[in-house]
């Protein structure tokens, strides 16, 4: 449970640093499509906080019926996406540090609404690891987005991060 619960907090600090540095880009390049997944830097990193949104609001409490997703033209600015990132790590962050060892072997019945209704049972393990496996996917793609702009990424290897840490305290 340690090591998920650092990369969690690895992954919410590194996040930070992202938004760091996509603030330093003008607006209509990172709503600009690129071509990724879900088109833009903005729309790739608001998905990743989506996807947070999916698992640990509604997977979780198998209400996936009721999960929208949010409208990514929405947001405006870069102030936008920090206040949205904010308040989905402070949910996640409060359900990851709550948990125990013992919770990770839970297993939530999950009923999916799509066009090919099925339930599928997840480990509360598996969705966390699921977790960080799209964070750091999504974060190579943001990486690439950055690096066709000229941009060194904020990259921050997990132990650099540990040494960051350490250091601070």
């Amino acid at each position: 449970m340690q090591h998920i619960l650092n990369f969690y907090r690895y992954n919410s600090a590194v996040r930070k640093k992202y938004l760091d540095a996509i603030e330093k880009l003008p607006w209509q390049e990172i709503v600009k499509d690129r071509g990724a997944s879900f088109h833009s830097i903005r729309d790739v990193f608001l998905h990743v906080l989506d996807a947070y949104r999916y698992w640990f609001e509604y997977g979780i409490k198998d209400n996936l019926k009721d999960y929208h997703r949010i409208d990514r033209a929405s947001f405006k600015g870069v102030d936008d996406m920090r206040r949205y990132e904010q308040q989905v790590d402070s949910a996640v962050m409060t359900l990851v540090e709550g948990l125990r060892e013992e919770d990770l072997s839970r297993v939530y019945v999950i009923h999916y609404h799509d066009e090919a209704p099925h339930v599928r049972e997840r480990t509360m393990e598996t969705i966390l690891i699921h977790m960080i496996e799209e964070e750091l996917q999504h974060r190579g793609e943001i990486n690439c987005m950055l690096w066709q702009q000229d941009v060194d990424p904020p990259v921050t290897g997990y132990h650099e991060w540990l040494d960051e840490r350490a250091a601070q305290n």
